[in-house]
């Protein structure tokens, strides 16, 4: 069932029915980095959900948008990237703005959040797009070589995007 405001994000789409066929002990709490209006997590079935966002009007946006949905169990905040985590977590969410970060700054991070903040069994979820009008294309297999994980392709995308999730094991 497509969502109106996901229209033309199929990537978006795919990735809310990755994460919702979970079994319910897998979707406890879920993290979504750079959540923007809030397209995805508020379509995730998740007990608690916290997206971050650097910009305060569109934490805003996304906070009435949730409210108006009845979506009571998300919680936005403010960040700049790297942000620092305190949570652990079943799920992390990076997608649709990793292009802007440096491949070591990238891997520093993803390195931190799998193994400081993700909970065995769980995943983090990115894009990376081979578009040269990028300003950065990421390899995947550079930002996931130094982690025990399990790489699971969701899909490929317009503009050459790929999503993953990259799965910590148990």
């Amino acid at each position: 069932m497509a969502h109106y405001s996901l229209v033309g994000r199929n990537y978006a789409e795919d990735i809310i029915a990755f994460l919702n066929s979970k079994p319910k002990e897998s979707r406890y709490e879920v993290i979504e980095i750079g959540c923007g209006l809030g397209d995805i997590i508020r379509h995730l079935d998740y007990q608690k959900k916290i997206g971050y966002d650097s910009e305060d009007n569109v934490l805003r946006a996304a906070s009435f948008l949730s409210r108006i949905s009845r979506q009571k169990n998300i919680i936005y905040k403010s960040f700049e990237f790297p942000i620092l985590l305190n949570e652990m977590v079943n799920t992390i969410i990076l997608v649709n703005w990793i292009h802007h970060i440096e491949p070591d700054v990238l891997k520093m991070k993803m390195e931190d959040y799998f193994e400081n903040h993700l909970l065995p069994g769980g995943e983090i979820i990115i894009d990376t797009v081979q578009d040269k009008a990028y300003r950065i294309n990421h390899q995947v297999s550079f930002i996931v070589q130094n982690l025990n994980c399990t790489l699971i392709k969701i899909g490929d995308y317009l503009n050459e995007r790929e999503v993953f999730a990259i799965r910590k094991k148990k």
